[in-house]
């Protein structure tokens, strides 16, 4: 087993995630680790993400057995990838003030039968909290970095978990297989934008608000330098149907699942579904819930 480096601080971040499992959904604390487990089968982003590494694992995928289009395998594995990147950092940040650096050569994937399961993180030493959004007092003599504001915690997590990782994806999977950046960053926005509904039932109102709107609202913010990625890759779709909430969020890029034969299936946030589409596929989703 290994574990982060600075036992004094990985252990305070330890403490911190113990709540977090006891006060965020799992999904949020099962797809980060700050340990390895025993056995597991780990592999560094930076070997992951190795470019004969990676079509090779494109071309492994029953995507790309179905299609033998190289573009919709990239685009779900691309999908996966930021399904299992974002959503436990973003959540840390806006719950507790915990700012992780998820940089390519700071993290490694544990897997599960080849696939991306959890990040892991190796030296926490290179994370900062903000104090005024932790669940728990800073121990006296805290060794590790503190920032005084959230612009200073977002520039932070942003330069690691965007800059240093997502873009550096989007530009990789781009000049291997020439998919539409905007589409891989729909599937960014597509792991992250909804989460912050949810982040509402834990975290306060105040880090909801200037979390998401920093993401999302504003088409030049520091999610990244120049124009935000993330910005204006959702729209709101209204739905007049009894039962049903009354407005849908709904993708503008496709990720391209329905070019998988033998279906043309679609996700339920597709921008090439028509309404009434969407409306039965929301009433079998609820159906299959119940």
């Amino acid at each position: 087993m290994l574990k982060p480096k600075n036992s004094d601080i990985s252990n305070f971040f330890e403490e911190i995630f113990v709540i977090a499992k006891q006060r965020l959904d799992s999904f949020y604390t099962d797809c980060i680790t700050f340990y390895t487990p025993a056995q597991a089968e780990v592999i560094s982003l930076a070997e992951y993400l190795q470019s004969e590494k990676l079509l090779s694992l494109f071309k492994a995928t029953s995507f790309y057995q179905s299609s033998q289009d190289i573009h919709v395998a990239a685009s779900i594995c691309n999908k996966v990838y930021n399904w299992k990147t974002l959503p436990g950092v973003l959540a840390l940040m806006t719950w507790a003030g915990v700012g992780l650096d998820a940089s390519v050569d700071n993290v490694s994937f544990i897997l599960e039968n080849g696939e991306p399961k959890a990040l892991y993180f190796h030296d926490l030493s290179r994370s900062v909290i903000y104090p005024p959004r932790l669940p728990i007092t800073l121990p006296p003599n805290y060794p590790g970095k503190l920032v005084n504001s959230v612009e200073e915690l977002h520039k932070f997590v942003f330069t690691g978990l965007f800059e240093n990782n997502i873009n550096t994806v989007v530009e990789l999977i781009h000049s291997l297989t020439k998919l539409s950046k905007k589409t891989m960053w729909g599937n960014a926005v597509n792991a992250s934008e909804g989460l912050y509904e949810d982040f509402s039932k834990c975290a306060s109102s105040e880090a909801v608000k200037a979390d998401y709107s920093v993401l999302f609202e504003q088409p030049y913010s520091i999610v990244m330098p120049g124009r935000n990625p993330l910005y204006n890759l959702v729209r709101s779709e209204e739905i007049n149907e009894p039962g049903l909430p009354n407005k849908y969020t709904v993708r503008v890029t496709c990720c391209l699942y329905y070019l998988i034969p033998p279906h043309d299936e679609k996700c339920t946030n597709c921008p090439l579904l028509k309404p009434c589409e969407r409306i039965a596929q929301i009433k079998q989703e609820m159906t299959e819930v119940d």
